[in-house]
C-alpha cells in the first residue's frame, strides 16, 4: 500500500523536488556574496550602526534583496500550496471519480487506504517544509542577524520549525476539505481560504500570548525617535523607538503618572517658528516614558515550538475528523 501511495504521488513530487532543487541551487550560487558583503559587520566591535545600515542597504540594492522577499513569499505560499495540491485532491478525486468503491473493497480497508495516504504525503509535506526552512534559514542567516528582525511576524513564519506544522496542517486541511466537499476544485478553494483563515489570527491576535511577554516602561529616549509630530488642535504625537533585537508588541509615550501622553504642545516652545531644540528640551522636561510591551529574540524557539504544536494539533484533530467521515459517512 505505501508503495502504492508512492506511486501515485511521483508526479507531484518530482515537480516539487525539481522546484526545490532549482530554488536552492540559487540560494547556493548567491549565497557567498551575502557572505562577502557582511564581512564588514563581522569585524565591526563598536559603533557599527552605520556599517549594518549599508550592509543592509547593499543588499537591499543587489539581487539578494529580491530574492530575500522571494524566500519570503515561497515559505508563506509553501503550506498553502501543499494543501491545494497534494491534500484537497487526495480524496475529493477518487470521490469525485466514483473510483473510491473500487479502492475500498480490496484487500486494504479503508482506514488502512487513508492512513497510509496520511502518513506518506504528510511525512513528504513535514520534509519539504522541513528543508525550505532550513534552506532559506541558512541562506539569510547573516541578513536575520543584521536586521535583528527574526522574531518579528513578518520574518518569524519563514523561519526555524513552524513552516513544518504550517505544512503538515496546510495538507491534512485539504485533504478533509476534498472529503467533505467531494470536489477537487471547490475543495482547493476552501483549503486556501481554510488556511488563510487559520494561519492570519496568529501573528495577529494570538502568537504575543503564547508566551508571556516583557513589560518596561524606561525613560523615553529622545535621541532614539520614530516620530513626533504636532496636529492642529495642538495634541502629540510621539513615538519612541521599538527596542532592538525585538518583537514590540506595544509602544506608546505615556506621563510619569502612567497616562497616555498627546500634549498639548506647549506653543512657545513647540510653535511653528521655534526652534527644534527648544521643542526637544520641553519635551524632556516633561519626565515621560516609554511604556513597550515586547517579546525578546530569546522567546523566538519558545514561541515557535508552541506554534508548532498548536498546527500539529490542529492536523491530528482534523486526521480524526477524516478517519471518522470516511468510515461513517462515505459510502
Amino acid at each position: 500500500m505505501t508503495w502504492f501511495t508512492w506511486r501515485q504521488f511521483r508526479t507531484q513530487a518530482a515537480v516539487s523536488a525539481a522546484a526545490v532543487l532549482a530554488f536552492g541551487i540559487v540560494l547556493l550560487v548567491t549565497g557567498p556574496g551575502i557572505a562577502e558583503m557582511y564581512a564588514d559587520v563581522a569585524a565591526c566591535r563598536t559603533n557599527c550602526e552605520s556599517v549594518v545600515s549599508g550592509f543592509l542597504s547593499r543588499v537591499d540594492d543587489s539581487a539578494a534583496g529580491t530574492l530575500y522577499h522571494a524566500s519570503l513569499a515561497v515559505m508563506y505560499t509553501m503550506p498553502a500550496l501543499i494543501g491545494i495540491f497534494w491534500g484537497a485532491p487526495l480524496v475529493a478525486r477518487e470521490l469525485e471519480a466514483g473510483t473510491h468503491g473500487l479502492a475500498w473493497n480490496q484487500a486494504v480497508t479503508r482506514t488502512r487506504w487513508l492512513a497510509t495516504k496520511l502518513l506518506v504525503l504528510g511525512a513528504a509535506a513535514a520534509a519539504l517544509g522541513g528543508l525550505l526552512s532550513l534552506a532559506v534559514t541558512g541562506w539569510a542567516r547573516h541578513i536575520d542577524s543584521a536586521a535583528a528582525d527574526r522574531i518579528t511576524p513578518l520574518v518569524y513564519g519563514a523561519r526555524g520549525i513552524v513552516p513544518v506544522g504550517y505544512a503538515v496542517f496546510g495538507f491534512v486541511l485539504g485533504v478533509t476539505a476534498g472529503m467533505l466537499i467531494r470536489r477537487t476544485m471547490p475543495a482547493m478553494a476552501a483549503t486556501l481560504a481554510g488556511y488563510v483563515a487559520a494561519v492570519a489570527p496568529m501573528p495577529l491576535w494570538i502568537r504575543a500570548h503564547l508566551v508571556p511577554a516583557r513589560h518596561e516602561t524606561p525613560a523615553l529616549d529622545l535621541d532614539r525617535m520614530d516620530f513626533v509630530g504636532i496636529r492642529t488642535d495642538g495634541r502629540m504625537d510621539v513615538l519612541g523607538e521599538d527596542l532592538p533585537n525585538t518583537w514590540t508588541v506595544v509602544n506608546r509615550t505615556t506621563t510619569p503618572g502612567g497616562q497616555l501622553f498627546t500634549g498639548p504642545a506647549d506653543p512657545t516652545a513647540c510653535g511653528r517658528d521655534t526652534p527644534v531644540q527648544g521643542c526637544e528640551a520641553w519635551l524632556r522636561g516633561l519626565g515621560l516614558r516609554q511604556e513597550v510591551v515586547y517579546h525578546p529574540d530569546s522567546h523566538f524557539w519558545s514561541l515557535q515550538w508552541i506554534e508548532t504544536g498548536i498546527f500539529l494539533a490542529l492536523a491530528v484533530l482534523l486526521a480524526g475528523i477524516c478517519f471518522w467521515w470516511v468510515r461513517r459517512r462515505i459510502t
